[in-house]
């Protein structure tokens, strides 16, 4: 079986239109592991049939594939796998015609959408406990003003971090699954 690329650059807005749902985000995630769909309804905990249409847009759209297909009883069990392991908008996009505002809000929608899946998941999993647990990770927000030379450097570290985040290191099976999403960009409003 194949392995996801690394970077799915989307250079049409219908694409970007069928990954614009917070579920199918979920789906995504799931499907980094090539899975059927039944046991994908399974991990989402979710019945099977609310499935099929997500999944038939996100495949549609190319944003996963099928990566093997088994005989399972008497019917052809499709697996599914993502087709990237994280989409951005492409240089194409910015010809849609489409007004500033309404691409702005779909490609944040990108990063954010599932950042907030994960931060919701992250700190349910403290409020259950309601002790701090020793799992690793770390939530917070941060605002400074900053020199543009200090922005700048900023830039390359988180740029740097994102890097090592996708290191193309085979996973073992003690590994845990890490997400880590960045928005760092001047305040509106901010002084210039």
């Amino acid at each position: 079986m194949s392995k996801p690329d690394d970077v799915m650059e989307i250079e049409d807005i219908a694409v970007f239109e069928v990954l614009n749902n917070r579920f199918r985000h979920r789906i995504l995630r799931e499907l980094v592991s090539p899975r059927p769909v039944k046991e994908l309804a399974e991990r989402l905990d979710v019945p099977v049939t609310r499935l099929y249409y997500h999944v038939n847009q996100l495949h549609e759209a190319g944003l996963i594939r099928v990566v093997e297909e088994r005989k399972a009883g008497a019917i052809i069990e499709k697996v599914f796998q993502t087709t990237a392991t994280s989409f951005r908008p492409g240089a194409r996009l910015l010809e849609s015609g489409r007004p500033p505002e309404e691409m702005a809000r779909i490609a944040a929608s990108i990063v954010l959408d599932p950042a907030r899946l994960d931060a919701e998941a992250y700190l349910a999993r403290h409020f259950e406990s309601r002790v701090r647990t020793d799992e690793p990770g770390a939530f917070g927000r941060g605002q400074s003003r900053l020199s543009k030379a200090k922005a700048e450097a900023l830039t390359r570290k988180i740029s740097e971090l994102l890097d090592m985040m996708d290191d193309g290191d085979e996973p073992h099976d003690e590994d845990i699954e890490f997400s880590l999403s960045v928005v760092f960009v001047p305040l509106s409003g901010g002084a210039q």
